[in-house]
């Protein structure tokens, strides 16, 4: 008897979890811009991405994650925001990666909407853009 209760005491819960209400999750579909480069010997990549709010995050690959790391003023914010519009990055096609790459990428979510990539000995980028990369990755690898 005292065997039946407990079972029938464990069926009750095990319903009562089952008809919870799912946890619905949101999508996030916000706009993030990626800037990155790595590879060689080690194949490490070091990765920072700025999210339309503004805020910075480093990539952790390891445990496939983005860490906060600061948050850019406004004005810094719209200056990026205006020279990766200025520069068409968003239609951009350049696929060229080497053994050391660079690249910036555009997402909105997961989703990536264009990435474009260099690093190979035959190829030579733009000025600008390698000029842009680097100005990008600087300010958002900083922690001032």
């Amino acid at each position: 008897m005292a065997l039946s209760f407990v079972f029938i005491n464990c069926k009750n819960k095990e319903q009562t979890a089952n008809n919870k209400p799912k946890e619905v999750t949101k999508k996030d579909t916000s706009l993030k811009y990626c800037v990155g480069k790595g590879g060689g010997f080690t194949g490490a990549y070091d990765e920072f991405i700025l999210y339309e709010n503004g805020n910075v995050y480093k990539r952790d690959f390891t445990y496939n994650r983005d860490v906060f790391r600061k948050q850019l003023t406004d004005i810094e914010r719209d200056y990026f925001l205006e020279k990766i519009n200025e520069m068409g990055l968003e239609g951009m096609d350049i696929n060229q990666p080497g053994n050391m790459s660079y690249y910036l990428e555009i997402k909105q979510g997961e989703q990536s909407i264009n990435k474009i990539i260099w690093g190979a000995h035959s190829y030579y980028p733009d000025k600008k853009l390698e000029a842009f990369h680097k100005e990008f990755f600087e300010k958002l690898a900083s922690l001032e």
